[in-house]
């Protein structure tokens, strides 16, 4: 019998016995399925490591979420099939219930679309749960479709998918995640290295601070994952689970001093709790008994308290709302800041490798491009370029008179339709679509229309500007008068680039 290596599990043939395949330690007939086997994280609940079908009482029905959830758990995490079928699936076993359905099959169009209505208007449910309820169904009815599963054979028409009823593309732009600001970063950091005395909090805020490590990551780091190369540099080993099928991964990510140290305060802190528990993650505590931290603990408790505790507020004066997910952000834009490559940001931030999906890469890839269209296009953004005080002006206008949110929306679409190219030290706003660049290798970036830059990337510049005159200086000295003219075309556009930037630090307004 073919398997999937991933999961082990059995290929299910027109044939097959169903009650000799197992998925997990569960037979495939039970009510329940135990899928602790696929699931290694400790700070995942117990109760979340199995898949409940005894809600559902008509028997072609549960046949057919069983087919279903078998299918997903050979290609995304297991935890979040889980939710699929026990979170968000119940909501329509209940409405076909209360209306006479007893068989997907049974299913119409109009069903489906009055299932919405059912939970927008008398269920009053959030816009994320509706729309999570609508898309498990409407994957059942299409994937059952091509599976010969029993199910409807309508057609879906686009305006009638789980995004469009929900509308959730304009909500996650609205939702979307900011960096956390300089000034309020700097003092999280600070307090954490030298005021905060509970040894997890201050690891696991250093932890992701320095590496941008999603926080269910970070919580899983075990004893000696730090490492060391053969030419001395330290590294840290995680075991990542958000992967294409939700195959854990052991990925190395460079760390400095600071997380060194802060691994090795966290290992004996704990020390006694993993000899006593048996447990090799360094993320734990005792509460009665002694377990890994939750994700749902850091966010809930531990994130808010570091903020009152050290009464970290914003420019409003108010406590800052601090979540995890920023320091992804934060850490992205300190990496562009430092002029670290695309590529290298794309290996350490987004964890790509031989093992990720292009997919997965372009996600990311869309991640970094937001970080930089609020670095670029925000009120607040002081920029620079031939082009900069046209630009300025035509985002006043666009701002005036909105909302946060709506101003939010507008860069993202500004992002978007203005093919905003991230760059070493700025943005390029050319449309490729239109062929290849003309300046090619004669273009310096700052002699181009389409380039802008901000004061974020100020120190990278002025460096720039103070090798390329000592460069001069010293061309002129030898005599060198070709090579020295060939970099006064460079230094002359990238002089008055600086100038304005400068202008812009020290208070005025000026750009371009």
């Amino acid at each position: 019998m073919a398997t999937n290596l991933a999961l082990q599990l059995q290929v299910i043939e027109p044939d097959t016995d169903l009650n000799s395949i197992m998925t997990g330690n569960s037979r495939y007939s039970d009510d329940i399925w135990d899928l602790r086997p696929f699931i290694i994280a400790k700070s995942t609940k117990e109760s979340q490591k199995y898949i409940r079908f005894e809600y559902i009482s008509d028997a072609d029905m549960k046949k057919t979420v069983k087919q279903y959830a078998y299918y997903k758990l050979g290609k995304m995490k297991p935890q979040t099939v889980r939710n699929y079928i026990n979170s968000s699936l119940p909501m329509f076993i209940k409405y076909c219930s209360i209306n006479g359905i007893h068989s997907f099959a049974d299913v119409t169009l109009e069903n489906y679309l009055n299932f919405n209505l059912w939970m927008k208007d008398e269920k009053k449910v959030a816009t994320g749960t509706g729309n999570n309820s609508c898309h498990v169904v409407e994957e059942i009815i299409r994937i059952g479709q091509i599976k010969g599963w029993n199910v409807p054979q309508f057609h879906l028409p686009k305006t009638e998918t789980a995004n469009q009823l929900w509308n959730t593309k304009k909500s996650m732009k609205t939702n979307k995640t900011k960096p956390i600001p300089e000034d309020v970063f700097e003092k999280i950091l600070y307090h954490a290295v030298h005021d905060e005395k509970d040894v997890l909090t201050k690891a696991g805020i250093i932890i992701q601070s320095q590496t941008g490590l999603r926080i269910n990551e970070v919580l899983s780091i075990q004893e000696g994952c730090v490492k060391r190369t053969s030419d001395g540099y330290d590294y840290m080993e995680v075991t990542l689970s958000k992967t294409e099928k939700g195959e854990p991964i052991i990925h190395k990510v460079f760390i400095n001093d600071l997380v060194k140290d802060a691994i090795t305060e966290l290992s004996e802190y704990t020390a006694e709790l993993r000899k006593e528990s048996g447990l090799k993650e360094l993320f734990i505590f005792k509460h009665g008994k002694i377990r890994p931290l939750s994700v749902n603990k850091w966010t809930e408790n531990r994130l808010p308290t570091l903020i009152r505790r050290h009464d970290i507020r914003d420019n409003k004066g108010e406590l800052y709302p601090l979540t995890s997910h920023q320091f992804r952000a934060t850490f992205v834009r300190e990496l562009i800041k430092r002029k670290v490559p695309i590529a290298m940001i794309m290996k350490q931030y987004s964890h790509v490798s031989i093992e990720m999906t292009a997919h997965y890469l372009t996600l990311q890839e869309e991640e970094v491009k937001e970080i930089y269209s609020d670095m670029i296009l925000s009120p607040e953004s002081k920029i620079a370029g031939l082009r900069a005080k046209e630009i300025k002006g035509k985002l006043d206008d666009l701002f005036h008179g909105k909302t946060e949110a709506e101003i939010d929306n507008v860069i993202t679409d500004l992002a978007k339709t203005m093919s905003f190219n991230p760059l070493p030290t700025g943005v390029c706003l050319y449309d490729f679509r239109r062929g290849n660049c003309t300046d090619g290798d004669g273009c310096f970036f700052y002699n181009c229309p389409n380039y802008i830059t901000e004061v974020q990337f100020y120190p990278i510049l002025k460096d720039e500007l103070d090798l390329l005159e000592k460069e001069m200086a010293r061309l002129k000295e030898l005599g060198h008068e070709r090579e020295w003219q060939k970099q006064y075309i460079k230094y002359k556009y990238l002089k008055p680039l600086v100038e304005s930037l400068e202008v812009q630090l020290n208070g005025k307004e000026s750009v371009g």
